[in-house]
């Protein structure tokens, strides 16, 4: 007999190692998987912010109160809104579109509410506080801005 050992790994120590690559494998890919699942949604908060801050400064860019008196009610276009008591008729949840009443693209899982406040005296002048409201349908995101529109 010879008095040489043989080189090489063991059965048992290509098993243990097989082993534990398989958990330190496994652990990285849960990781990579929870990261991932969440990269969405900073992008998703950023857009209900656009969206949220779009609305908003288009009920503040209107008119305080309705300069020819006519009630153009809740038409589908809001060009013909010319004040901002015009954007109550976003009271309840909706899909968001442009101005002309068209859909906006990969945005319609979102849903955009508002609401304008009855006159009120803040620093001596009159205002009407108008909120707008976005959603998602995930219910990941309930987002709100408001702000404050002067009569002068």
């Amino acid at each position: 007999m010879s008095t040489e050992h043989a080189r090489g790994f063991s059965l048992l120590e290509v098993v243990v190692t097989l082993v534990l690559l398989s958990v330190a494998v496994l652990a990285i890919i849960g990781l990579v998987a929870q990261i991932g699942g969440r990269s969405a949604a900073p992008v998703l908060h950023t857009q209900a912010l656009y969206l949220a801050e779009g609305y908003l400064e288009e009920a503040l860019l209107k008119r305080y109160s309705d300069p020819d008196g006519i009630d153009e009610g809740c038409a589908a276009s809001r060009t013909l809104w010319d004040d901002i008591g015009d954007f109550n008729c976003l009271a309840t949840p909706a899909e968001p579109t442009d101005p002309l009443g068209n859909s906006l693209p990969g945005l319609s899982r979102y849903r955009i509410q508002a609401s304008v406040g009855p006159p009120s005296v803040v620093g001596g002048a009159t205002t009407r506080r108008v909120e707008i409201r976005v959603t998602h349908l995930d219910g990941d995101i309930d987002l709100r801005l408001a702000g404050l529109r002067a009569d002068y």
